[in-house]
Protein backbone atom coordinates (compact mmCIF):
# COMPACT_ATOMS: atom_id res chain seq x y z
CA UNK A 1 0.00 0.00 0.00
CA UNK A 2 2.64 2.79 0.72
CA UNK A 3 3.71 2.45 -2.75
CA UNK A 4 1.24 5.32 -3.89
CA UNK A 5 1.94 7.08 -0.96
CA UNK A 6 3.36 10.71 -0.44
CA UNK A 7 7.18 9.63 1.40
CA UNK A 8 5.96 11.34 4.65
CA UNK A 9 2.62 8.96 4.64
CA UNK A 10 4.93 5.77 3.44
CA UNK A 11 7.21 6.63 6.40
CA UNK A 12 4.55 6.82 8.82
CA UNK A 13 2.40 3.35 7.46
CA UNK A 14 5.80 1.77 7.83
CA UNK A 15 5.96 2.92 11.28
CA UNK A 16 2.41 2.11 12.25
CA UNK A 17 2.77 -1.20 10.19
CA UNK A 18 6.20 -2.21 12.68
CA UNK A 19 4.19 -0.68 15.99
CA UNK A 20 0.91 -3.29 15.03
CA UNK A 21 3.13 -6.26 14.66
CA UNK A 22 5.57 -5.77 17.81
CA UNK A 23 4.07 -3.64 20.31
CA UNK A 24 0.32 -4.42 20.06
CA UNK A 25 0.78 -8.08 18.61
CA UNK A 26 -2.57 -9.46 20.11
CA UNK A 27 -1.81 -13.18 18.98
CA UNK A 28 2.08 -12.95 19.82
CA UNK A 29 3.73 -13.38 16.81
CA UNK A 30 5.99 -10.60 16.96
CA UNK A 31 8.83 -13.14 17.52
CA UNK A 32 8.09 -14.70 14.17
CA UNK A 33 9.37 -12.95 11.05
CA UNK A 34 7.35 -14.93 8.50
CA UNK A 35 4.35 -13.88 10.28
CA UNK A 36 4.99 -10.30 9.33
CA UNK A 37 2.25 -9.98 7.26
CA UNK A 38 -0.59 -11.07 9.83
CA UNK A 39 -1.76 -8.15 10.60
CA UNK A 40 -1.93 -6.25 6.89
CA UNK A 41 -5.65 -6.65 6.42
CA UNK A 42 -6.31 -4.39 9.55
CA UNK A 43 -3.50 -1.90 8.58
CA UNK A 44 -5.98 0.10 6.32
CA UNK A 45 -8.19 1.10 9.23
CA UNK A 46 -6.01 1.42 11.43
CA UNK A 47 -4.05 3.73 9.12
CA UNK A 48 -7.01 5.76 8.67
CA UNK A 49 -7.47 6.16 12.60
CA UNK A 50 -3.58 7.12 12.74
CA UNK A 51 -3.97 9.83 9.86
CA UNK A 52 -7.23 11.36 11.85
CA UNK A 53 -5.13 11.86 14.90
CA UNK A 54 -7.90 10.59 17.46
CA UNK A 55 -6.47 8.20 19.81
CA UNK A 56 -9.31 7.23 20.94
CA UNK A 57 -10.71 5.96 17.95
CA UNK A 58 -7.29 3.78 17.28
CA UNK A 59 -7.81 2.17 20.61
CA UNK A 60 -11.53 1.13 20.07
CA UNK A 61 -10.68 -0.34 16.66
CA UNK A 62 -7.89 -2.24 18.09
CA UNK A 63 -10.05 -3.14 20.81
CA UNK A 64 -12.82 -4.60 18.44
CA UNK A 65 -9.93 -6.24 16.26
CA UNK A 66 -8.65 -8.25 18.99
CA UNK A 67 -11.70 -9.33 20.67
CA UNK A 68 -14.47 -9.64 18.38
CA UNK A 69 -12.95 -10.25 15.28
CA UNK A 70 -10.06 -12.96 16.74
CA UNK A 71 -12.15 -13.34 19.62
CA UNK A 72 -9.15 -12.78 21.82
CA UNK A 73 -8.89 -10.70 25.17
CA UNK A 74 -8.57 -7.23 24.71
CA UNK A 75 -5.36 -6.08 26.51
CA UNK A 76 -6.16 -2.80 27.13
CA UNK A 77 -3.15 -1.45 28.19
CA UNK A 78 -1.14 -2.70 24.70
CA UNK A 79 -3.35 -1.15 22.99
CA UNK A 80 -3.03 1.97 24.49
CA UNK A 81 1.01 1.82 24.35
CA UNK A 82 0.52 0.85 20.62
CA UNK A 83 -2.21 4.08 20.15
CA UNK A 84 0.12 6.30 21.68
CA UNK A 85 3.48 4.77 20.05
CA UNK A 86 2.13 5.40 16.17
CA UNK A 87 0.50 8.82 16.90
CA UNK A 88 4.09 10.25 18.47
CA UNK A 89 5.40 9.15 15.31
CA UNK A 90 2.70 10.91 13.03
CA UNK A 91 3.87 13.87 15.05
CA UNK A 92 7.40 13.21 14.16
CA UNK A 93 7.12 12.34 10.68
CA UNK A 94 5.05 15.87 10.58
CA UNK A 95 7.60 17.79 12.43
CA UNK A 96 9.76 16.72 10.05
CA UNK A 97 9.01 17.44 6.60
Amino acid sequence: MSQNMLPADAELYRRVEEIVHYIWDPIGVAGCPHARDEYYSYMTAIFGRVQAGDLEEIIVYLKWAASENMGLTFDKERASEAAEAMLAWKTFINEST
